[in-house]
């Protein structure tokens, strides 16, 4: 018979090998650690979302405020000459707008954000689907989508800044009407004056 201490030991290596084995599988099934997208990853991604696009879209955007900004400034004051003066300022700023947004200014920019938001695997599930008929579709519609939203919500948006203004006025009512009145100030002492003082002449 075997004594208990034989019998530990011939089984150590059946241990071992559990314990290796368990161990493998733990750490199997922990989900590695989350990476962050390279900047290789998101220069992709901005390429397959067409971002010279989006970029022309925002400069359009930012002229047609430039020029309703420009023409409320001059007002009917300019002549031909002045306005198309105005204009040539006008594509000098826009031309230096859409330098500034030239990919190369902007790319540390969304590398840090995309850094610091989404994870590589998310990252690269984007520029798949965007790469995709549909995904290309998506992103051509989009912007049109966006702006018959703020479009159609305009009406919602209006009463709803209204009825926001008059709960604000009734409120302010209630609370100056239920306010309690201010107490009396305090009476102002007055000062009597001392008589002056009697001289008495010794001369008489």
């Amino acid at each position: 018979m075997k004594s208990p201490y034989r019998l530990s030991s011939a089984l150590r290596p059946t241990g071992l090998l559990l314990t290796s084995a368990l161990s493998l599988a733990l750490l199997a099934a922990t989900p590695a650690q989350a990476a962050p997208p390279t900047d290789a990853q998101v220069d992709k991604l901005m390429q397959t979302m067409n971002y010279e696009r989006m970029k022309r879209e925002i400069v359009q955007q930012m002229n047609g405020s430039a020029q309703g900004m420009a023409e409320a400034m001059a007002g009917n004051k300019l002549s031909p000459a002045q306005r198309q003066s105005l204009q040539r300022s006008m594509d000098k700023i826009m031309a230096r707008a859409d330098q500034l947004l030239a990919w190369e200014n902007v790319a540390p920019i969304y590398h840090k954000v995309y850094r610091d938001t989404f994870q590589a695997n998310e990252v690269q599930a984007m520029i798949d689907f965007y790469g995709t008929p549909e995904g290309r579709s998506i992103l051509e519609k989009m912007p049109k989508a966006m702006g018959q939203t703020m479009q159609e919500m305009q009406p919602l948006m209006k009463k709803m800044f209204e009825q926001i203004q008059q709960d604000l006025q009734k409120d302010i009512r209630q609370i100056t009407d239920e306010a309690p009145p201010a107490p009396p100030a305090p009476p102002v002492p007055v000062s009597v004056p001392e008589p002056p003082p009697v001289i008495v002449n010794q001369g008489q």
